[in-house]
């Protein structure tokens, strides 16, 4: 089985993982599988999932937390490893978080761009007015966005673009010409099938030179455990189970690590937030789902990868 040949990933740093971790609302996690299935089931889901208040894309968009520090701490450690501050950048899968689009032209970025499956982004210019006014009261000085009407006309202005699609949409970005890659809790949610032909993209952008900063989510979406791991593939890969929002492709880090590694990066694990004993779950896992133990205990992860020269 494919685990068997997967090296093992060692992290720089553990920290262990606070009790009730993205545990959300005291609710059996039978009782959310339903409800969330349900709901796609009648149509209610994505868009109109947000409409109704049932689905928050980029939850805490709007905390100079999220806002603010973790662009900073990702162009702080970028500078770091590259000696000089990223001039490009890319965000997969960043959601609500375009928002972010001005904020990181203050940063030094004078070239951003973003990929998402799904446009959740505002349209509107009111939510990146409100982002670049919180970045401007912490010292983060966004581009000049007067006259800006809308989201276009505020990316244009922060030299970000907005590609909406799958791997494939990366073709748009030239090879090499990207220092700086970054995902918040995305990579756990790629297919499959369209995890090698994202990681192709992601080392075809990357400058020689260049970094990847990736924080990766390993809890199911029921309840902070290990739930999905009871579900054949057939089920958990369903377009239902997509719909419903749950869908998380299940591999652990050992596996994400590899896949890095088969792509062509160097890959080190920074940092892992770990359970101090396997959380709750299904005593043995579906076929479908096994991997190996140690990557049970593995809440969270954020991985640094560098490119490798190609042989």
């Amino acid at each position: 089985m494919t685990h068997r040949t997967e090296e093992a990933a060692r992290p720089r740093r553990l920290v262990e993982a606070p009790p009730g971790l993205s545990r959300g609302m005291p609710v059996p996690w039978f009782v959310k599988l339903g409800v969330k299935l349900g709901l796609a089931a009648v149509g209610v889901h994505g868009a109109r999932a947000r409409r109704f208040g049932l689905a928050r894309p980029s939850y805490g968009a709007s905390d100079p937390a999220k806002l603010i520090g973790t662009p900073q701490a990702w162009f702080d450690q970028a500078t770091e490893l590259l000696g000089h501050r990223p001039r490009s950048m890319l965000e997969v899968g960043p959601g609500r978080m375009v928002l972010r689009a001005p904020l990181l032209a203050g940063l030094g970025a004078e070239r951003i761009w973003f990929v998402d499956p799904a446009d959740s982004a505002p349209r509107e210019a009111g939510p990146y007015l409100a982002a670049a006014a919180t970045g401007r009261t912490h010292g983060v000085m966004a581009p000049d966005l007067s006259g800006c009407a809308d989201r276009a006309a505020i990316l244009a202005r922060s030299q970000a673009r907005l590609l909406i699609g799958g791997p494939s949409a990366l073709a748009a970005i030239p090879d090499g010409s990207i220092d700086l890659v970054v995902s918040e809790a995305v990579l756990e949610h790629v297919r499959r099938e369209d995890m090698a032909p994202l990681m192709a993209q992601l080392r075809r952008v990357m400058a020689p030179e260049g970094v990847g900063l990736h924080t990766i989510d390993f809890q199911d979406h029921l309840g902070g455990g290990l739930q999905h791991l009871r579900f054949s593939d057939r089920f958990w890969a369903s377009p239902l189970v997509g719909r419903a929002g749950i869908y998380v492709n299940r591999l652990g880090l050992s596996a994400m690590t590899s896949r890095f590694r088969r792509a062509g990066f160097a890959v080190e694990v920074t940092e892992a937030v770990i359970w101090p004993r396997r959380p709750a779950g299904p005593r043995r896992p579906h076929p479908d789902a096994m991997r190996p133990a140690a990557d049970d205990l593995v809440a969270r992860a954020t991985l640094e990868v560098r490119p490798r020269e190609r042989s």
